[in-house]
């Protein structure tokens, strides 16, 4: 009976029966969404990585453990998007991806610093939750916010030129060590794919394999991509329907002015707004992240086109990227993209439907945002061996095929998989999880076939019936 008690306990722990016993003291936690039982921890570490003895930051992780009783010690390890996710957050979204490997693996969220439960830069207004329609519209109410909020959190002592990409990714790398794992597999999902790129960069013998989903290196600053990958999913969508969908576009874009009075698609009372162009556009751009949602957005501009905004605010507005570390979101672009945008950059998004309303936004917004030089190197496309499988979404408004094949030129090892009618996030769809599963099992590319995604049709444009 004793015997029998011991196989029991071993196989209730799991992956954790494997940590050394001088590794961090590992207690139970439960993830959201994640049925089996975590194990969660914290790791010390200086906030400025040239001033060891300074002000220290507690980097937080969950180590979701393997259920066999023979763990392997390539762990898999998930970087969030945004950025400002939490990894952790996310883990019930993402544990249905690895069901083909638990058995034999640990799954390990490290919430990235300055969100979830490490160090979080959280802006004093981000626990309130939804806000009425007219209070999320009131631009210079936001930006009064946000200048709030860098004011309060440099008055807490934090130093938010810390936080970027590259000093974020030696916490990971601390992680494993700490955990005892040899090199292990990388998942990550829009900015998580830059993440997870800087840490192979920098780390190449700490890596096994890598997915990364959504990719968005480091080489183009996002403001300036934004305004022509929106362009190249609008034109997309417009090639599918019959029918003035450019010229009913340019209505809704037209000048600023006038006020509407709409539903509030999330309370559901009556309200006046003033929607400027810009908004108009972002809420054009949000369903484009998914084509399931795009598939009604013509309808919706149509409607647009004729003072009926209500549809196009009900279809975009409503969307969310999820929680999002608002403090940890500025310090990564103030200093990894809005530095590097220029006059070239200005003249060349001109053109296009966003022009440089985004990167005059992000400008502003980082004009007193604290920041550190960045290293040459991150900003150049990465190279490493690890075998590396690159996703994307034909019709992705913000890490369109374009980004991927940047990235994989480099990449000796590499295989880039398009999945012509999905958008934002491939690694759910199709036959995608199985082709991560044969990935982490092997070790290798070879046999990967992603032509199984091909098959996947768009949805039907939704078209408004007619009396």
């Amino acid at each position: 009976m004793a015997r029998t008690v011991v196989v029991l306990a071993a196989l209730a722990l799991g992956g954790a029966c494997l940590r050394a016993s001088d590794g961090p003291p590992l207690r139970p936690c439960i993830l959201p969404g994640v049925t089996r039982e975590a194990r969660c921890f914290e790791l010390t570490r200086p906030e400025n990585p040239d001033e060891p003895n300074g002000r220290q930051v507690s980097i937080h992780a969950a180590v979701v453990p393997a259920t066999g009783i023979r763990p392997l010690r390539d762990a898999i390890f998930v970087f969030a998007g945004g950025p400002g996710q939490s990894a952790t957050e996310l883990a019930g979204n993402v544990m249905p991806l690895f069901a083909g490997l638990e058995a034999r693996r640990d799954v390990v969220f490290v919430d990235q610093r300055g969100t979830g439960k490490s160090a979080p830069l959280s802006c004093p207004d981000e626990t309130r939750g939804k806000r009425p329609l007219p209070e999320v519209l009131d631009e210079a109410a936001g930006a009064a916010r946000l200048e709030a909020c860098r004011l309060e959190l440099t008055d807490a002592g934090v130093d938010l030129a810390q936080y970027a990409t590259w000093i974020a990714v030696r916490d990971v790398e601390a992680v494993r060590e700490r955990l005892g794992y040899g090199p292990i597999n990388l998942w990550g999902a829009s900015y998580g794919t830059r993440a997870a790129l800087e840490f192979a960069r920098q780390f190449p013998g700490s890596v096994r394999t890598v997915v990364i989903d959504g990719v968005a290196p480091a080489s183009t600053p996002l403001p300036v991509a934004f305004a022509f990958d929106t362009d190249e999913a609008l034109a997309s969508l417009s090639a599918r329907v019959d029918g003035g969908l450019r010229d009913a576009l340019a209505v809704v874009l037209a000048a600023d002015g006038g006020s509407h009075r709409l539903v509030d698609p999330y309370f559901g009372h009556d309200v006046e707004v003033s929607l400027s162009r810009t908004q108009r556009l972002g809420l054009v751009r949000g369903p484009l992240y998914s084509p399931s949602l795009a598939a009604a957005l013509p309808v919706a501009i149509f409607r647009a086109a004729k003072g009926d905004l209500q549809p196009l605010v009900g279809l975009g507005g409503g969307l969310s990227a999820g929680r999002l570390s608002t403090g940890m979101h500025f310090s990564v672009l103030c200093a990894e993209d809005v530095p590097r945008i220029s006059d070239e950059h200005r003249r060349a998004v001109q053109p296009t439907l966003a022009g440089t309303a985004v990167i005059d936004e992000y400008e502003r917004a980082c004009r007193a945002w604290p920041r550190r030089p960045v290293p040459e190197g991150f900003f150049a496309p990465p190279t490493f061996s690890a075998p590396t499988l690159l996703l994307s979404g034909g019709v992705d408004p913000a890490t369109p095929p374009r980004h991927a094949r940047e990235a994989a030129q480099r990449l000796p090892n590499a295989l880039h998989v398009v999945a012509p009618a999905l958008g934002h996030g491939v690694s759910t769809a199709g036959c995608a999880p199985r082709l991560i599963t044969q990935l982490f099992l092997k070790g290798s590319l070879e046999g990967l076939d992603g032509g199984c995604l091909d098959a996947l049709p768009p949805p039907t444009v939704f078209t408004e019936p007619r009396p």
